[in-house]
């Protein structure tokens, strides 16, 4: 089944409502026309009978007509223009007077108990809206009934013909209403038309176009904005891929041509032991670098879709800080490096412990790295769980600041041969800190150091970070 368009759908749709709508009101209008038409025609009727009940008294039983030229009046004496047909019946349902215009016919008379009905009757082929009241003695007692009536053919012509149009209008409404409805809705969609089939053009190639934004700033001024957002995180996370595919080939390119000259050359010709355990020490060198390198990019790929961390535990951070230090104490002591240490005692935080220490690891180790001989590092805690990592080193611009997370990066002063690295560290150490919600703010300037503050996140059950044990 081929499926509709959507202008067709909001057409069908509001055709729908507006058909049920159409229904109650054209079936209100109907009753308020029908109750009012009758409501008229019973006021006159009630209007006649008061005329009429003023002229009879009654005495002894007998009924004295004393307004006799009511009866004589010519909308009782004829029957073609609006006449009026009275007629007065005792108790018996024997008929006392009528006016001239019922001829050979009479009334319907009901003999009912209720002081005054109104109901249709017939009368001659025809139909009549009839008045039927009781008529007591000074004792209260049923005396007869007086009825009048009034030709009801016109009043049901006007209910009959707005029946008619009611229900010829209601079928020609709607076909006329769904084309314009449709026609409005493709109007109306047709800039989603165009949004559409301006965002289909879009390709790989591409990708740096964006899709002009309507002049009216509405709800598809709002979509267009979040499509040309989406497309800018697009195309940054595929220039950052395609950088990090680079930058991956670059660094293995690297310690492989070290590798494949240093192997050409032992095979090359015959040479001493000692060579040949240099040029060994050499490639295993290069072998471990890209270990270190592949480890890393497993590490960032195994982590790259996680969503929240598991294995949280509460670890003591000046425990983990220790142990790292201990790591480094030998790259420390050549580079003449004092360190500042001032943490809070017993100070825990509910994390993930593998992952803490890879973030303490990489910005210790860079802090260690990049700083100068005889400098000073500092680790010290502060309020509400924070830890920062201080040091005085080469330091880095705003510019470089701003793209230290991202991977492969370097700063220019740390792109050396002395100083080893690939970039990675920070990136993992922003990836885990993003899982374990631990807030990285990092400051630096150049010549005077940098320092990184992480913030753990607060103890559900107490609203603190640290709790000593």
């Amino acid at each position: 089944m081929k499926e509709q368009s959507y202008s067709k759908r909001i057409a069908l749709n509001f055709l729908t409502a507006t058909a049920i709508l159409i229904l109650v009101i054209f079936t209100l209008t109907f009753l308020v026309v029908y109750k009012t038409v009758y409501n008229s025609l019973d006021a006159d009727l009630e209007a006649e009978y008061q005329e009429i009940a003023h002229g009879i008294v009654i005495l002894d039983d007998q009924l004295i007509f004393a307004n006799t030229g009511e009866w004589s009046e010519n909308e009782h004496a004829q029957i073609e223009v609006n006449p009026t047909f009275l007629q007065v019946s005792d108790t018996s349902g024997n008929i006392i007077r009528k006016s001239p215009n019922l001829m050979g016919t009479s009334l319907e008379l009901l003999k009912n108990e209720n002081n005054k009905i109104f109901f249709n009757a017939g009368l001659s082929g025809g139909q009549v809206r009839q008045v039927q009241m009781i008529l007591t003695n000074d004792r209260n007692e049923k005396a007869g009934y007086i009825s009048v009536a009034v030709p009801l053919e016109a009043s049901l012509m006007v209910l009959k013909n707005l029946l008619i149009i009611l229900l010829l209008a209601f079928p020609f409404v709607l076909p006329v209403l769904y084309f314009i409805t449709r026609y409005l809705a493709q109007k109306s969609i047709m800039p989603v038309k165009i949004l559409t089939e301006s965002a289909g053009k879009i390709r790989r190639e591409n990708l740096n176009t964006r899709i002009s934004l309507p002049r009216q700033k509405d709800e598809l001024y709002t979509l267009t904005e979040t499509i040309n957002s989406l497309l800018d995180r697009i195309e940054g996370t595929i220039l950052l891929e395609k950088q990090f595919s680079s930058d991956a080939s670059h660094e293995l390119r690297t310690p492989l041509s070290v590798l494949k000259g240093t192997l050409e050359l032992m095979i090359r010709k015959p040479h001493d032991p000692d060579y040949y355990i240099e040029k060994t020490g050499t490639c295993m060198e290069e072998v471990n670098r890209m270990s270190v390198l592949v480890d890393q990019l497993l590490l960032l790929a195994r982590y790259e879709n996680e969503q929240s961390p598991s294995g949280l535990t509460l670890i003591s951070l000046d425990d983990l800080i220790n142990n790292i230090i201990a790591r480094h104490a030998r790259a420390l002591e050549q580079k003449k490096i004092t360190l500042d240490l001032n943490i809070t005692r017993d100070l825990t935080v509910s994390t993930n412990p593998f992952m803490a220490e890879q973030i303490l690891e990489n910005i210790f180790s860079n802090a260690v790295k990049y700083s100068r001989e005889n400098g000073t590092v500092s680790i010290f805690s502060g309020n509400n769980g924070t830890l920062t990592i201080k040091d005085e080193g080469v330091g880095m611009s705003k510019e470089e600041l701003s793209r230290i997370f991202n991977r492969f990066y370097r700063a220019d002063q740390s792109r050396n041969s002395k100083v080893k690295g690939y970039g990675l560290g920070l990136a993992i150490a922003k990836r885990f800190a993003d899982l374990l919600q631990i807030v990285i703010q990092a400051e630096s300037e150049p010549l005077k150091g940098s320092s990184f503050t992480l913030v753990f996140p607060l103890f559900p059950e107490t609203g603190n970070n640290s709790v000593p044990f």
